[in-house]
């Protein structure tokens, strides 16, 4: 796949039509992929480009500044999760206030049939975009018969009755509940972090540790906690336990980012790790002593063992 960071003053290096999707796609969930793989398919029995058209930075930073927003995924891991389904072209817009007031129409005319050829739009079922999203589906079906393109809906991902969308994926990780965002999603959620040095406490009392400090910021992360948790290194999964939150018994407030890796004792120090989240063990403690505290480590890896003997 090749990924082309549309500034709004090129052209499209494609000499054939193209079929296209426009959205965020933050996750790449189930729903996402839905849609893409239908993009990858008619595009191809159509002999056109599938090109999906995404936005840096998402549009809720730049409408909604001050707005908590946790993104799901990092540029990195969205790019390879949308290169995995076989798509051509990932289009990079840059998304602005002067795009976001921009009519349906234009946007239609301007960007996707003049900039992009597009032959065939793919949207899913809830699809919106313009100015107030005011770009929704019957304005596209009349849209689609005057400027001669076609259109594909496709219907949702259904999760217990109902649509799965980025909105389900974050209230199920902010609660921490894990096997629902795995559902949703249809991979172990993840983050992509880098270990850095720390204060060394953890190998004194027994479970060394790497710090970790993840990549981009607006991280979606999930409550503090101890995790089971898994990471793919030198060509093998490698389990362990993952501490996200502050250190109460240590009176350190600032929460943090620690995975005890089990059976691996290569030095980590400024490598780049994907870690897959499983399940939540247990909420973050107070102990009286550091004693306590790896009594609870000692049974955290036992729990932690148990969870991964599964997958």
């Amino acid at each position: 796949m090749e990924v082309w960071k549309d500034d709004g003053s090129r052209q499209f290096p494609s000499d054939s039509g193209t079929a296209l999707t426009v959205g965020t796609f933050d996750g790449v969930h189930r729903g996402h992929v839905h849609i893409l793989e239908e993009l990858v398919r008619v595009s191809r029995e159509g002999g056109l480009r599938s090109v999906v058209v995404t936005f840096d930075p998402h549009p809720r930073h730049v409408l909604q500044p001050a707005v908590e927003f946790g993104l799901l995924t990092g540029e990195a891991a969205k790019t390879r999760l949308i290169g995995a389904l076989g798509v051509d072209y990932l289009a990079v817009t840059r998304f602005d206030l002067a795009l976001s007031q921009l009519p349906p129409e234009r946007f239609v005319v301007d960007h996707l049939l003049e900039r992009f050829r597009m032959r065939t739009l793919v949207v899913g079922y809830d699809h919106a975009f313009g100015k107030d999203r005011a770009g929704g589906q019957q304005m596209l079906s009349e849209m689609s018969d005057r400027l001669g393109f076609s259109l594909v809906r496709v219907p949702p991902v259904l999760h217990e009755g109902r649509p799965i969308s980025s909105s389900r994926v974050r209230r199920a990780l902010e609660e921490g509940r894990m096997a629902e965002a795995e559902h949703l999603l249809g991979r172990f959620y993840s983050f992509s972090g880098r270990v850095v040095h720390g204060a060394g406490r953890g190998r004194k009392l027994g479970h060394p540790t790497a710090n970790l400090v993840p990549l981009f910021e607006r991280k979606q992360l999930f409550p503090s906690g101890v995790y089971a948790a898994r990471v793919s290194l030198d060509g093998r999964w490698v389990q362990g336990a993952l501490y996200w939150g502050p250190r109460p018994t240590f009176n350190e407030d600032e929460p943090g980012l620690e995975l005890n890796l089990y059976e691996f004792e290569a030095d980590l120090y400024d490598r780049v790790l994907e870690v897959e989240v499983v399940e939540r063990i247990r909420p973050i403690r107070s102990f009286p002593d550091s004693d306590e505290l790896i009594r609870q480590m000692d049974r955290d890896d036992t729990a932690v063992r148990r969870v991964l003997e599964g997958i």
